[in-house]
Order: structure tokens, then sequence, then C-alpha cells
């Protein structure tokens, strides 16, 4: 389903929701205005007419004592059009939609009015008979008697009525307000559901892409993302995945291109550098001056690019996840000694003086040896090359009860609370040092800081010394970092557990880069 018409589904949903809530409340509203003119149009008038039967009742008695007082026919006239006022006001009544028990009161009534309109039409007796014209006024009270009996009952039938519509109503506005509120508490989690889906459909998705970026990012073309669906992050997802497999398949063919052609170079160029070192030996013949010079300039070349191929292999070595470490209990003193002993030559030759401070007792650490010289001649080759003539490269190597102050927050973690004894190696140069926004690049693959002179631009190899030393060090749980030397220059730090730390057998522990 198309992220549209998941929202256009969802929603939709809730108006249609929405909608039938209305036409409900149309409906029950319509319902009470019913029920309100049922009271105004037919209890209410119901109810006036009942009032109005007995005040005409009562004027035909008023009226019918006195014609029988005084014989006046104006009397009889007035009682005839009383009764025909009445008659009207009955058939009103009986014409309107009445409760079953006002029916039932009203037909009492108009029985009993029927009777006395059939019994009092005529009057047969004189006044001079006493007795009988006595009997009559006594017979025609009676039956008026009856009647307003008869019509005060309908009073209370009418407000039995009139208060059952009102209960109605009431029930009606009370289900409208209930209804309301269960609908608008339905249609808020409907809403916080539908939008609660959409979202989560829709972020769950660009977090996996997020992911997919950064680990693109990182190097890591394996990733994949979930292509399930139909919908347009699907496609989108598995264009990813198509990308991303196009991308390892040339990574890949990038590393065994540089792996081959790095292990192919490396046998042509010691036979190179062997023949260099036969011709400045004087093993063919002697050499003039100048002669010399350029092999020794061409053997230095040579032992540049000889680096720059030992570095391409452990990268592809380091990349595969194959780079192997034994880890031995060893004496770091020895290694520092070890490495420093190999630019001793180099360091006269530009004139920089090496200068270490080493403890006197073995410092143990569990470290791979060659790995652990590899990153100390990494780091103090770098300083030799950018150090002036007549500079020294300070070495300082000493033991530490806890983790320094100084190292940063991202290398903390690599740190055991277990680990009771460290060792800090600390290699410090005068050269032009490192700006702060490129501290963290430095130990980047292929990144070099620009220099101000061509002679030290020259200097550089391809940028992957620096990747590689913190690869190994990040294998050996330690830390590497630059600061800023006082004096001008950097200092590189190189952090690494004691003996504290368990010693384990080789294996392949490096991450790619």
């Amino acid at each position: 389903m198309k992220i549209a018409t998941k929202i256009a589904a969802g929603y939709g949903v809730v108006i249609v929701l929405l909608l039938a809530v209305l036409s409900y409340q149309v409906f029950l509203i319509s319902q009470m205005q019913s029920v309100n003119q049922s009271l105004s149009r037919i209890n209410f008038r119901a109810s006036i007419v009942s009032l109005q039967l007995l005040r005409d009742l009562d004027q035909v008695e008023e009226f019918t004592r006195k014609f029988f007082v005084t014989a006046d026919p104006g009397y009889s006239s007035q009682i005839e059009e009383v009764r025909n006022a009445l008659s009207q006001e009955l058939q009103e009544i009986l014409s309107l939609p009445l409760s079953s028990k006002e029916k039932e009161e009203i037909d009492q009534f108009s029985g009993l009015w029927d009777e006395f309109l059939r019994t009092t039409s005529d009057l047969k007796v004189s006044p001079e008979d006493i007795e009988p014209w006595e009997a009559e006024l006594n017979r025609r009270l009676a039956l008026l008697s009856d009647l307003r009996l008869q019509a005060q009952s309908v009073i209370p039938a009418t407000r039995q009525a009139i208060e059952l519509r009102v209960e109605q109503s009431a029930q009606a506005s009370e289900s409208a307000q209930r209804l309301s509120w269960i609908a608008a508490l339905a249609t808020l989690l409907l809403s916080l559901g539908v939008s609660f889906w959409i979202v989560r459909s829709i972020s769950t998705a660009l977090r996996a892409l997020t992911e997919g970026a950064q680990a693109v990012g990182e190097g890591k073309f394996f990733y994949q993302m979930d292509a399930s669906g139909n919908d347009e992050l699907a496609h989108f997802a598995r264009d990813f995945n198509t990308m991303t497999r196009r991308l390892g398949e040339l990574d890949q063919l990038k590393k065994d291109f540089i792996s081959h052609i790095s292990h192919e170079l490396k046998s042509p160029l010691a036979s190179i550098r062997e023949a260099i070192r036969l011709l400045l030996e004087g093993i063919p013949g002697p050499l003039a001056e100048q002669q010399r010079r350029l092999l020794e300039l061409s053997l230095e070349s040579g032992a540049r690019l000889s680096s720059m191929i030992g570095n391409l292999l452990d990268l592809s070595q380091i990349e595969a996840g194959v780079m192997e470490y034994d880890i031995q209990k060893r004496d770091l003193c020895a290694i520092v000694r070890t490495a420093l002993a190999e630019f001793e030559v180099q360091a006269r030759r530009h004139g920089v003086r090496m200068e270490a401070q080493l403890p006197q007792e073995p410092l143990p650490v569990g470290c791979d040896g060659d790995r652990i010289l590899q990153v100390i001649s990494n780091i103090t080759g770098n300083a030799l090359k950018f150090s002036p003539k007549g500079s020294a490269i300070q070495v300082r190597l000493r033991p530490l009860a806890e983790v320094p102050f100084n190292v940063p927050a991202t290398w903390r973690q690599n740190f055991a609370p277990t680990h009771d004894r460290f060792a800090l190696l600390s290699i410090a140069d005068t050269g032009p040092g490192i700006p702060d926004s490129e501290k963290e690049k430095i130990f980047e693959k292929f990144h070099q800081v620009k220099q101000a002179t061509a002679q030290q631009s020259r200097r550089h190899g391809v940028g992957l010394g620096l990747a590689i030393t913190r690869n190994i060090v990040e294998a050996h749980h330690g830390a590497i970092w630059a600061e800023d030397n006082p004096g001008g220059g950097s200092v590189f730090y190189i952090l690494l557990a004691g003996e504290s730390v368990r010693v384990e057998a080789p294996s392949p522990i490096s991450s790619p880069l």
C-alpha cells in the first residue's frame, strides 16, 4: 500500500466515524425538537382546552340555575351558546394525538357530555310544577357534577403526558451528551491510533534508511534494508539494496586490485632495492660521488615506496578483517627501544636528536609486539619527517595507576573498570603542528594535513599510516590521540592497559576501516 493510500485510508476512517456521529447527533436533535413541538402544540393545548372545559361547565351550571330560578329565555340561549362552544372544544381536543390515558379520559367525558345533551335538549316541565322542575334541575346539576369530575380527571392525565414528554426529552439530551463524549473519546483514540500507525510505518523506514546511509558512509556495503511491502519506501529500499550490492562489488574489486598490485610490486621492488645496495657497497665497481648520491636518493625513494606498499597490504588485511594479533605479555620498554634504534641513523642524517625517558624497570603489557612496534615506528617516522633540523623528538614512557584525565571521551569506553595498571607513551615533536579541526581527521584513511611548504608536502605518504595505527590500537583496546605541544609542534599519546589485560590466543579481531 502506498504512503498516500495509507494516509487517505487512515484519516478516511476517522472522517467516516465523525460523519456517523454527526448524523446520529442530528437525529437526536430532531427527536428532541419533535418532543418539544409535541409539548407545545399537543400537550399544552390539551391542558388548556381541559381547563376551558371546566370553565364552560361552570357557565352551563350557572346559566342553568339562573334559568330554573327566573325562567328567562335569555339564559336558555346563553346555555345553548356555551354548550356549542364546549362541543367544539371537545371536538378539538379529540382531534389531537393524545396519549392512551388522555384519550381514555376524554372518551369518558365525551360519553357523559353526549348523555347530557340528549337528556337536556328539551324542557317539558313548567315553572308552576315545582316538584318536577326541581327534579329536572337536580338531574341536570348531577350530570354537570359528573362532567366536572371527569374534566378534572383529564387534567392529571394531560400533566402525566407532559411529564412523560419532558422525561423523554431529558433522556434524549442525556443520550446525546453521553454519545458525544463517547464519540469524542473514540475519535481521539482512533485518530491517535491512525496517526501512530502512519508515523510508525514512515519513521521505521526512515530510521532504517538513516542506518543504511550511515553504514554505507562507514564502508559497510553489505548492509541490506527490509524491502518487504509495496509502498514507495519499499521500492526505495530495493533500489538502495541494489546500490549497496553494486558498491560492495566495486569496493571488493578495488581491494582486490590494490592487494594484487601491492603484492606484485613488492618482490620486484625488493630486488631493485637490493641491487641499489650492492651498487652502493661497490661490489660491481667503484662509484663517483654524484653516482652514489643518486643511488642513495633512489634507495630512499624505494624505502618510501616499500612502506606505502606495506601499508596498502595491511589495509587490505584490515578491511578484510583477517589481520591477526599475537597477544602476549611483553615489555613495552624493550619495544620502544627497538623502535628508536631503527631511526638512529635516519635521525642523525636529518640533524634531529632522539631524547627518550624510559622506566628502568620492565613495563609489561598485553600486546602484539610486532604491531605495537609498527605503531611506534609510524608515529616516530611522522615526527621525524616534520621536525626541523636541530630540533629534538622527545619520547616518554611511564606507568599509570588510572586512566589519565586528558583521554578523549570516545576512547574511554575501551578500558574496563578492572584495569588497574596502564602504560602511557608520548612522542612529541616541534614541527608545524596539527590544527584543532584536523586532530581527529588525521586518523582517517587517505587524509593528509595541508602543509605550508612544498618540501613538507613532498614528505607525505598516501595517508594510511595513522589510519592503520589507529586500527591496531583499537584492536588492543587502547587509545591514541594528538594534542598541541606547549613548545610548538604536536604530541601523540598512546595508552595501553597493563599486564592485567587478559592474554588471548591469536585471533582476527580487527575491523574494517
